[in-house]
């Protein structure tokens, strides 16, 4: 039996529950394999995902100012890696536009020649943006690099096509790949704990009530309290728990070691005592 044809006109979730059943009349057909299946479901979850969700946080932003010389911007270029550059004015809150590398070509030894001559303007959006429509508005706007502001205005982060599509087939292959262990006692006494483990289970795992907020994971708990992405080695303590980064990169914790302090000694009790 062949595919079918979709309605043309369908509700978001009567059209999503039609492409599930093709999908599992495929897999039973042998039509699609049940990887190639499972990665088409990983796309579709992937349609909510807020841009504040996988931006790099102004934190982590390589900016130059607009009065940089083309000598100073060529070096930040060479030692990021990165092909554009956000440019801003005063503040990293002001962006005026973004630098192309390749615009700096014909500049290579010409300091009297302005940064801010070279920009391009720069396409902001807002946090709450879905990363869906972000990346059909990149392409359209044959742009790769869009600047997140804040509900004030301010620059949150930025978020390229590459972050993107690094971010689409990075949760496919990891949802994919060989499970591993969500937690590993280790022989000091400590956990290694996968940071997207849910609060709840290591709730059940610890013996201990994290407050609510506006995460789910242990890794989203951490971020919470420090206001940011920490990185490797950092330390955080909540209550009698030692939490220590063992690896991060520039938008999430991956890996936390996780260690109970021990118990503060308790003072003697006072009483009147006898000189001896």
């Amino acid at each position: 039996m062949a595919f079918r044809r979709l309605a043309r006109v369908q509700k978001p979730q009567d059209l999503e529950r039609e492409i599930q059943q093709i999908i599992d009349e495929g897999e039973e057909q042998g039509l699609i394999s049940e990887d190639e299946g499972e990665m088409i479901q990983g796309i579709f979850s992937f349609r909510d995902t807020l841009a504040r969700e996988i931006m790099i946080p102004r934190t982590d932003m390589v900016a130059v100012r607009f009065d940089a010389t083309v000598r100073e911007v060529i070096q930040i270029i060479l030692d990021s890696g990165h092909s554009r550059i956000p440019i801003y004015q005063d503040s990293i809150d002001n962006m005026i536009g973004i630098l192309h590398a390749k615009d700096l070509l014909h500049c290579w030894g010409r300091d009297e020649v302005e940064v801010r001559e070279m920009v391009r303007a720069p396409y902001f959006i807002p946090e709450t943006k879905r990363v869906s429509d972000l990346l059909r508005d990149l392409r359209h706007r044959k742009s790769h690099m869009a600047i997140v502001i804040d509900e004030y205005g301010g620059t949150a982060g930025i978020i390229t096509m590459e972050d993107i599509i690094e971010e689409i087939i990075g949760d496919i292959m990891d949802e994919y790949d060989a499970e591993e262990d969500w937690i590993v006692h280790q022989d000091d006494g400590s956990l290694l704990v996968d940071a997207r483990l849910d609060v709840e289970e290591l709730e059940d795992v610890l013996g201990i009530e994290f407050p609510e907020g506006k995460f789910e994971s242990i890794g989203g708990f951490i971020i919470s309290l420090l206001g940011r992405v920490p990185e490797a080695r950092e330390q955080v303590v909540f209550r009698d728990l030692e939490m220590t980064v063992e690896s991060a990169d520039r938008r999430k914790i991956e890996k936390i070691r996780i260690r109970r302090s021990p118990p503060e000694p308790r003072p003697l009790a006072s009483g009147n005592e006898s000189a001896a």
